[in-house]
């Protein structure tokens, strides 16, 4: 045990000891992919795709790189001109010790010596989403006094629990009662995000639909253009790795020709790490949109999304069309995987359904009778969740970037 901490030390002392001496360039910023991704589309999504795309598109002058350690994100952002860089080369080894600005989307980036590298970089988290469950310090298993330690030693060593220069958030509720609590930041920013500006612009750029399921994408936006209603159902990641269909409480050839009735297709969208459920095709009236694939395109398709516990929920009153909660598992999910912020009844204004039965009435008093009662308590809850609500957060989050850090 001795050796390997001494071994890490060491390779933390030379390597930031590495980056102090290497002069940092000003105007030179990386944007890192997720660590845990195995294909283009799985780290090409999310604020650091919207981010970068819109520094794209207005053209900026300074010099800026799509960071990647997966070849096919770099195969297919060089196919289409994009500034990109594989990581661990020579060039990227070099870009890190003179990046000054690193901009991120999780905490899985450091890995690989990115953090060492880095040292110095200012590191701007954009984060993946606002929800109501606790992520990162704020979980009871670290915020303890001996996981607290730990994360501290963590920070110190791994990078895990760094502190970020800046946090970007959507409003002052939750930058008080989520980020604050999860993230150790310098600065807090509530700007919006980057990744929902696709809602409200009809941006004319040829890469927004790099990293989703193009083919899905397609087949949906005809449907749709034929008279189909298109329902997201996009549950949250369970560590348990257990979903409505292996757990036996949907049945897939009952919600198809329910589905089928009505005119309808459901879009399954299964979290990145989930294990596929069911083969393509099996259905007629149910799609898989690729797990990996972005999932902001497909929320402007959709017309009504049924969740559970996701930060997707939260997202989609922009739109203030309907959500359906299914929290088939919510006494397991709450007590025993994941701790939520606030009362859940509070936070999640749509119906409850905890059966198929009740999901189906539920769907049929909306697609045939217009029913919806929950327009007002959308809006108070998007009111909570979203300062500004004008597509343009990435115009907020660069000009405060250039005025603070270049």
């Amino acid at each position: 045990m001795f050796k390997i901490i001494r071994k890490i030390i060491s390779k933390w002392c030379t390597l930031v000891l590495l980056s102090c001496l290497v002069p940092k360039k000003r105007r030179l910023v990386l944007f890192v992919g997720a660590d845990h991704a195995t294909k283009a589309e799985r780290e090409f999504c999310g604020n650091v795709k919207y981010l970068y795309l819109y520094l794209n598109r207005i053209k900026s002058d300074i010099q800026y790189y799509f960071f990647t350690e997966h070849k096919s994100t770099y195969k297919i952002l060089a196919q289409n001109k994009l500034p990109v860089v594989y990581h661990p080369t020579l060039l990227s080894i070099y870009l890190l010790l003179r990046a000054n600005i690193l901009i991120v989307g999780c905490t899985e980036w450091r890995k690989k010596s990115k953090y060492y590298l880095s040292f110095r970089a200012k590191k701007i988290q954009l984060w993946h989403g606002v929800g109501f469950k606790k992520v990162e310090l704020a979980i009871s298993s670290i915020a303890n006094f001996n996981n607290l330690l730990r994360g501290r030693l963590d920070s110190a060593v791994r990078g895990k629990f760094i502190k970020h220069d800046l946090v970007i958030s959507p409003s002052e509720f939750f930058t008080e009662n989520v980020f604050s609590k999860a993230f150790r930041a310098k600065h807090f920013l509530e700007s919006g995000y980057p990744k929902n500006d696709i809602f409200f612009n009809d941006q004319n750029d040829e890469h927004l639909l790099l990293g989703s399921d193009e083919a899905a994408i397609s087949r949906i936006s005809e449907l749709r253009a034929n008279g189909y209603k298109i329902i997201l159902y996009a549950p949250t990641f369970r560590d348990t790795g257990e979903d409505a269909i292996t757990d036996g409480v949907l049945n897939l050839g009952r919600l198809s020709r329910f589905a089928e009735k009505y005119r309808a297709v459901f879009v399954f969208k299964f979290h990145v790490i989930a294990d596929d459920t069911y083969k393509t095709g099996v259905y007629s009236n149910i799609l898989k949109y690729d797990k990996s694939g972005d999932i902001q395109p497909l929320m402007r398709l959709s017309d009504i999304l049924i969740t559970d516990y996701s930060s997707v929920c939260i997202d989609y009153l922009l739109f203030n069309r309907p959500v359906i909660f299914f929290p088939y598992d919510y006494e397991k999910y709450s007590q025993k995987v994941r701790e939520l912020l606030f009362d859940y009844d509070w936070i999640t204004p749509g119906p409850k359904c905890y059966s198929q039965g009740e999901l189906e009435t539920t769907i049929t008093n909306i697609l045939s009778k217009n029913k919806d009662d929950y327009s007002h308590e959308r809006e108070r809850v998007r009111d909570i969740a979203f300062k500004y609500k004008d597509g343009k957060a990435s115009e907020r989050i660069w000009s405060f970037i250039k005025a603070n850090y270049l």
